[in-house]
């Protein structure tokens, strides 16, 4: 199949499995091998193993980094550092996307950025909202409240509950009125973890 013609069949999608080869084509082995073709030149771009997005001189849509986040691995949800500085409460632009999931934890590497995955178990999923990026695709992500909690679970192997200034100095936490006390600790008791309770003290 020749790419201007794949293109248009294509091109209001964000996007597009490899799959889709045995939809618009015959032979679907020979259009896969296009695939990998085009992928080179730059007119598709992988982002992880049989799943694709146009080229940036080719698609007709933004893509966000969270529409992808969420399409990459699923179940999951935008947590941590990076939902933190969404909200402005730590001061550090963020690079990598950070989501949480309940499934293993992973790292996918593409030409739009590095996109991570932690492991929750699933009674700690929980404490997200459902958002749409710029041009109305959707994706979750944490309360600023459940975004604290994991970042804290997830590093308390590093981290020292008796430090009075801990989150000032590991985290440096910023604009705290953003926390609704009352829905961080309500939250905190899901997570039955001594340490981490000691640690939120500061923040009564």
């Amino acid at each position: 199949m020749d790419f201007r013609k794949f293109k248009e069949k294509v091109k209001v999608l964000p996007f597009f499995s490899s799959d889709m080869a045995e939809i618009f084509s015959t032979s679907p082995r020979t259009l896969r091998n296009q695939f990998s073709r085009w992928k080179k030149q730059g007119l598709l771009v992988e982002l992880k193993r049989g799943l694709y997005t146009l080229g940036e001189g080719e698609r007709q849509i933004t893509l966000s980094r969270q529409a992808i986040a969420a399409i990459l691995y699923q179940p999951s949800y935008i947590s941590l550092e990076s939902a933190l500085s969404h909200y402005q409460m730590i001061p550090e632009r963020v690079d990598t996307l950070m989501s949480i999931s309940p499934k293993k934890t992973r790292v996918f590497h593409n030409p739009q950025g590095t996109f991570s995955y932690r492991n929750l178990q699933i009674s700690l999923i929980f404490g997200f909202i459902a958002k749409k990026d710029e041009n109305g695709y959707p994706y979750f992500i944490a309360e600023p409240e459940k975004a604290l909690l994991d970042y804290l679970y997830l590093n308390l192997g590093r981290l020292d509950p008796h430090d009075d200034e801990l989150l000032e100095r590991s985290l440096r936490l910023q604009n705290r009125s953003m926390i609704n006390k009352n829905k961080l600790f309500s939250y905190a008791r899901r997570f039955t973890v001594k340490k981490l309770h000691t640690i939120l003290e500061e923040l009564k």
